[in-house]
């Protein structure tokens, strides 16, 4: 019995010690996949990023997402490091998505017709979504459709733990998720 129980205690601790250290390697590989990334984008006429997060195909990494207020344009870098450049244009909707049903979505459109119809009020009220109200949050994203084959859905991964919602993760998660959709949203085009 003690036999067995040790063969358990040791697999176990096998299993967290190599989570670890694939976890790392992980971290690492990204890590450097993002200064390479960073590299390509320095080298782009025009185009001089002022912000840049991750971006993630379910959980997997897809790529790096910058973005110039400036010119307000934004770039795709994926991970073999090949790049495509944005115009606001280019960008369908976004929206948070929190365990997938979508809280908060800006779309164009909407915004023009609302701006059309009912002013600066409508356009402001336009902007508060709809909040699920389950305790446990297990995905938080920023969700950007693109009027692009390649880079249809692009995910920015908010939240990269189950967490409650009354959380300082989540309340975090949040913040950063909403930084992303103003971000994003200044590029749009003014209605």
């Amino acid at each position: 019995m003690v036999e067995i129980f040790l063969l358990t205690a040791l697999g176990a601790i096998g299993a967290f010690a190599f989570k670890i250290v694939k976890g790392n390697k992980l971290k690492k590989k990204v890590h450097s996949l993002a200064v390479q990334s960073d590299n390509v984008v320095a080298q782009i006429d025009g185009f001089r990023a002022s912000s840049a997060c991750a971006i993630v195909n379910g959980i997997d990494l897809s790529g790096f997402l910058y973005v110039d207020q400036e010119s307000r344009r934004f770039c795709i870098v994926s991970t073999n490091l090949s790049y495509k450049l944005f115009e606001p244009k280019d960008i369908l909707d976004v929206s948070i998505v929190e365990n997938n049903p979508t809280i908060t979505e800006t779309k164009i459109t909407d915004q023009i017709s609302r701006a059309l119809s009912g002013g600066v009020g409508s356009l402001i009220g336009s902007l508060t979504g709809n909040k699920t109200n389950s305790v446990t949050v297990n995905t938080l994203h920023v969700v950007m459709h693109v009027n692009d084959l390649e880079h249809h859905t692009v995910m920015i991964n908010c939240l990269p733990v189950k967490t409650q919602r009354n959380s300082p993760e989540y309340q975090n998660a949040i913040n950063i998720a909403n930084s992303w959709l103003d971000a994003l949203n200044a590029l749009l085009p003014s209605a």
